[in-house]
């Protein structure tokens, strides 16, 4: 029996990548792997989805150095902050009760403890002490906060929905736990960017990575929404790197880290491109602010 999309509940697909991907930081599969395309929404997926890597504690062991708590602080602290900052410009966080799924070590939780009326984690069990230290809710299962009849004000998933093995269910679930004036907050990669336009493969031999099930764009994204019953309030482009970084990436055909980036514009032009992209949602992330 053929699989149905997740999102348009079409039944046609077609292959686009069977080669090499990535498994970890820089090693590859020694396999080629088959990734497909909804003809009809444009849904990128794995075609063999896997269960094991929505651990995140596993994942990140696999695509950073190491799982500590002390490498989740160094290598994500910036691009939490970043992300939060970003999402401050449309979103107050005054006095809510906040819930985030996949919240790591709480580098955001902490963030937002002052602004809050109250901060929940939700991830591997691996995280619960560091995250009770800091005077943070943890909870290990959302199965868990279902039971416990809780409900939030606020959650915040953002690095996470295309880890999933079942995405609709996922949502679904954290739709039972939304208060009924609240926020379900989500930062998406978009498959549809920049990046993937101008160098095609040689962006994608890095961005294909058996942590991720899923390829999302903003298509099939509101498809998924409105199939779940959740209205759109706000959704934005976000792009997380300078106009510089995709330049040199240009350039040189190969992922580029922070110190690589060679400086073709100033700060004010740099930015001048990034909003024209984000406007236009190319941007390397997508951002949706949803409500019941």
């Amino acid at each position: 029996m053929k699989s149905k999309c997740i999102c348009c509940n079409k039944q046609n697909f077609r292959v686009v990548w069977n080669d090499k991907i990535r498994i970890g930081k820089n090693s590859f599969s020694k396999k080629k792997i088959k990734i497909i395309s909804c003809n009809e929404c444009n849904l990128v997926s794995l075609k063999k989805k896997t269960k094991k890597l929505e651990n995140s504690s596993i994942a990140r062991n696999l695509y950073n150095n190491n799982n500590s708590i002390r490498e989740f602080i160094k290598f994500h602290k910036p691009r939490e902050i970043r992300k939060i900052k970003f999402i401050e410009k449309f979103f107050s966080f005054k006095n809510k009760k906040i819930l985030e799924s996949n919240c790591g070590s709480g580098v955001l939780l902490n963030y937002l403890k002052k602004k809050s009326s109250q901060t929940v984690g939700l991830d591997n069990k691996f995280y619960k002490n560091n995250v009770n230290k800091n005077g943070h809710q943890f909870f290990s299962s959302l199965n868990d906060i279902i039971k416990n009849k809780k409900k939030y004000d606020v959650i915040l998933s953002l690095s996470e929905l295309e880890h999933k093995f079942n995405p609709y269910l996922f949502l679904k679930e954290l739709r039972k736990i939304l208060n009924k004036n609240g926020s379900l907050i989500l930062r998406i990669p978009n498959y549809l960017n920049i990046y993937m336009f101008l160098l095609g493969y040689n962006f994608l031999r890095y961005d294909y990575r058996s942590s991720h099930n899923y390829y999302f764009s903003e298509k099939n994204l509101d498809l998924l929404f409105s199939k779940l019953k959740f209205k759109i309030v706000k959704k934005v482009g976000m792009n997380e790197y300078s106009f510089n970084h995709l330049l040199t990436y240009l350039k040189t055909k190969k992922r580029v880290s922070s110190t690589e980036v060679k400086n073709f514009f100033n700060h004010k032009q740099d930015n001048h491109f990034i909003s024209n992209i984000e406007k236009n949602m190319i941007s390397t992330s997508l951002l949706y602010i949803l409500s019941k």
